[in-house]
């Protein structure tokens, strides 16, 4: 008679796992977004500071309309870098949302995982106490048996 452990809740416990993986599939893809809104900040501001440097040093002669055509472009420049620091912002408030959810779902598959390891071992100790009651019975009946023959 052997009878394998079953934990009860199991379809909880594996829906808790399913949680916790799309919560930190969720963390790794808005990490991803964060880094490539990064980089294109870093290439406006790369760009931009080419241009002031070109600026500065006063490369060649320029006419009012290029000069002012350059400066509507680092306008246009700082407004673009301006909305990727707006747009990090707010990666960075909804990363640590993810992360306080992942730690929830962490939390919730530790708990579930524990209630299985203590089920499991009240199961190991009723099987333990069915065996022990079996070799015990076994010892009576042998027992008796001597004593009868004698």
């Amino acid at each position: 008679m052997t009878v394998s452990f079953q934990f009860p809740y199991i379809h909880i416990l594996n829906l808790k796992e399913k949680e916790k993986e799309q919560a930190l599939l969720e963390l790794g893809q808005i990490g991803r977004k964060k880094e490539a809104i990064m980089e294109e900040h870093r290439f406006l501001d790369q760009k931009r500071n080419l241009l002031l440097q070109k600026a500065e040093s006063g490369q060649g002669t320029a006419s009012i309309a290029d000069i002012q055509q350059q400066n509507e472009y680092i306008s246009y420049l700082n407004q673009q870098i301006s909305k990727l620091e707006k747009q990090i912002n707010l990666v960075e408030k909804e990363i640590e949302l993810k992360k306080l959810n992942l730690l929830d779902k962490q939390k919730d598959e530790k708990t579930w995982n524990h209630l299985r390891d203590k089920a499991f071992e009240k199961y190991i100790q009723k099987q333990k106490k069915i065996e022990q009651d079996l070799m015990d019975e076994m010892a009576a009946i042998r027992h008796f048996h001597q004593r009868l023959s004698m």
